[in-house]
């Protein structure tokens, strides 16, 4: 538990900040890169509710991820929330304050560029057939491989926001044809065809060789991705969500698999995390995990967003990646 008070001990127009991150390993990173850009401004640091406490009855707003609601109903004269990620679900669903307290995200643009190398990667791992390889290798065994290319696939991208978005323009500049899917109508860069809402989700799939999921998860998008949705894939798809677990029915993917719908599935959310010890995903010789880290919140990179954000609340101007509390993002 840290105190910064930089610069001084006066306390600005926006109030004390308290900035919070379950990873507390973190923590130095931000205190370093927020007491430079904020000179002046109260910041209180903290990795745990217990760290937390004593500054929960003051802080005017707080910046972090990992919290909880009961962590927020505890601070009353809180007016504004700043997610550190992009996104938010984890509390979106049991968001205390209505229209009160103001809620913002991080910009999913500053955490996209290591999601895109995440979900190139494996693509490429499969259509260049490197597990194949792998497999040869172990076996001593030389023989010959005809790899595919990322330009024979249709890619499907389900979820056109800032993240979403970034992944299309990249993997259409490496030759994929690449069809999106989102909730309403809006232009989307690197997408060749685009299909729309509840009516637009089964013939998008449909389309799609690799289907990637990026969608936030709200009451609509909840186990969207079913066991129907799934099997409309062409047979022997690859599936990777590197958006949110919930939106992805895990019973009915593991079916799909079983039916050969889906050929492998590359996940890095999952609906509960951390993963359980005896869920199937951990041993499924057709599931690749890692534990929810192809966008890490680096701090020299989404820091700079709150700073802009903050200069923004203090000088009365409106803020960017504002969530609409009735429609979950």
């Amino acid at each position: 538990m840290v105190t910064a008070v930089a610069g001084g001990t006066r306390t600005p127009p926006g109030g004390p900040v308290l900035v919070y991150s379950k990873y507390d390993f973190d923590l130095d990173r931000f205190r370093r890169v927020l007491g430079e850009a904020l000179p002046g401004v109260v910041l209180n640091y903290a990795g745990s509710p217990e760290e937390a406490a004593p500054y929960l009855a003051d802080a005017e707003i707080l910046y972090g991820w990992g919290f909880s609601a009961e962590l927020l109903r505890r601070m009353p004269k809180l007016r504004w929330v700043q997610k550190m990620g992009a996104g938010v679900d984890d509390i979106i669903g049991t968001w205390p304050f209505g229209t009160k307290v103001l809620l913002t995200r991080t910009d999913g643009r500053l955490i996209a560029t290591r999601m895109i190398e995440y979900v190139l990667a494996a693509i490429l791992d499969k259509s260049l057939k490197l597990g194949v390889a792998r497999a040869q290798q172990r076996e001593q065994r030389w023989s010959y491989i005809a790899m595919g290319s990322i330009r024979e696939l249709t890619i499907g991208i389900a979820g056109l926001g800032d993240i979403g978005a970034g992944i299309a323009s990249s993997l259409a500049a490496f030759g994929a044809h690449v069809v999106g899917w989102r909730r309403s109508p809006a232009e989307s860069e690197g997408v060749a065809e685009l299909f729309v809402g509840d009516a637009g989700l089964e013939p998008f799939v449909s389309r799609c060789d690799v289907l990637v999921l990026v969608l936030p998860l709200t009451s609509d998008t909840s186990e969207i991705f079913d066991e129907k949705i799934l099997m409309s894939l062409k047979p022997g798809a690859h599936v990777i969500n590197v958006g949110r677990g919930g939106v992805l029915d895990e019973a009915g993917l593991l079916r799909a698999i079983e039916t050969g719908a889906v050929s492998h599935a590359t996940l890095d959310v999952f609906a509960t995390e951390p993963l359980p010890q005896d869920h199937p995903f951990w041993t499924h010789p057709a599931i690749s995990i890692t534990p929810h880290v192809c966008g890490p919140l680096v701090p020299e990179d989404v820091a700079p967003h709150f700073v802009a954000n903050f200069a923004a609340f203090t000088g009365g101007r409106p803020l960017r990646n504002t969530i609409d509390v009735a429609r979950q993002y």
